[in-house]
């Protein structure tokens, strides 16, 4: 289902851009009709639900549940405005107006994604996918959405959310991470620029990082340089050097959004080498770590997000970062090998078969 959320709004991001300037693709992507049918149809499969029914019950779509509410909600308005269709609309005005009194009858401004466990970077995109539900059904939820997201920022002296707290005091359970602020900064600036441009600047002097000839986001703030080792969750993805996978992936698009040109510039550079495109469109290292079973598209899907994430301005040129060479000439040596070794297993054919018409 996650999935089908960043398919959605990928193709809704670049539908809005289409219709901007029609000569960036022949067809719109909105003519897409059967995926975005499908993504719909799976996104409100009980069966796919079956992890969140685990912790909520057969009630979760009423529970606080921010989480898959906060997902279904995006998936809907995208599925509206991608096709007019009005099928979804009363069930993503329920979630959308009982998402936002739980967020409002919340002492905090907080609520469980899972049952004691409340990420607030969830919590906030959800604040902004409600906001934007408004171009779905015509409420006008701005207002609410800038204060719903001052009071939740404010449990944190107004600074980055962390990436757990309690969803009943408010009280911080762990640090800010990456992964979580990627997903957050890819999402919220909309609700208010002032205040989403000002943590950026805060994110970026805290989590950037530029060595061993990579640039990219930390999964851990630089004060916590003692976690740097090799480390993994489900959430940040392998972490090396310091260098979240996570992180990284969807601190693109957080770049973007946000209008930081030169490190989206760094981030697109490494995303597109390192992700090996092959010739039928597919790329290489996002197929070979996906889940061939359940999710084989994801992170190429993910990455279609991040790079649908249109800019504030045009783009400058960005520095390339060394590891972006030293892949593309690794990838020329393996390639010219390749032909080597390809010519030299032709050429003894080749001569025999001379040699046999010549007899």
């Amino acid at each position: 289902v996650f999935g089908a959320f960043f398919y959605l709004m990928a193709t809704e991001n670049l539908q809005w851009q289409w219709e901007n300037d029609p000569s960036l693709a022949r067809e719109a992507p909105a003519t897409e009709r059967e995926a975005i049918e499908a993504s719909v149809r799976l996104m409100l499969d009980d069966g796919h639900a079956h992890w969140v029914r685990e912790y909520w019950g057969d009630d979760h779509l009423d529970d606080p549940n921010c989480f898959y509410r906060m997902l279904v909600i995006g998936s809907l308005t995208a599925h509206h405005n991608l096709t007019g269709s009005k099928e979804h609309l009363p069930l993503l005005r329920r979630l959308a107006d009982d998402l936002a009194a739980d967020i409002d009858a919340s002492p905090s401004g907080l609520v469980d994604d899972y049952p004691g466990q409340c990420f607030p970077a969830d919590v906030g995109v959800a604040i902004a996918l409600i906001r934007h539900a408004d171009t779905a059904l015509g409420t006008k939820r701005r207002e609410w959405a800038r204060g719903a997201m001052a009071r939740m920022l404010a449990n944190f002296g107004g600074g980055l959310p962390p990436y757990m707290a309690d969803a009943a005091s408010g009280r911080v359970l762990s640090s800010s991470r990456g992964c979580t602020n990627g997903f957050f900064f890819s999402m919220a600036r909309d609700i208010d620029p002032g205040l989403l441009d000002r943590l950026y600047d805060e994110y970026a002097d805290r989590f950037w990082q530029e060595s061993h000839g990579s640039a990219g986001w930390r999964e851990f703030p630089r004060s916590e340089a003692t976690k740097d080792g090799l480390y993994f969750d489900p959430d940040s993805g392998p972490v090396l050097l310091g260098f979240g996978t996570g992180a990284t992936g969807l601190g693109l698009g957080a770049a973007r959004r946000h209008g930081d040109h030169l490190r989206a510039g760094m981030l697109g550079n490494e995303l597109i080498v390192s992700s090996l495109p092959l010739p039928g469109g597919r790329l290489l290292v996002p197929s070979l770590v996906a889940d061939f079973e359940h999710a084989p598209l994801f992170p190429e899907i993910v990455m279609m997000h991040q790079l649908s994430i249109a800019t504030p301005a045009r783009t400058p040129k960005s520095p390339v970062p060394p590891v972006v060479w030293i892949v593309l000439g690794a990838e020329l040596v393996v390639g010219v090998l390749s032909l080597r070794i390809a010519w030299g297993l032709l050429r003894p054919r080749t001569r025999r078969k001379r040699a046999a018409q010549a007899v």
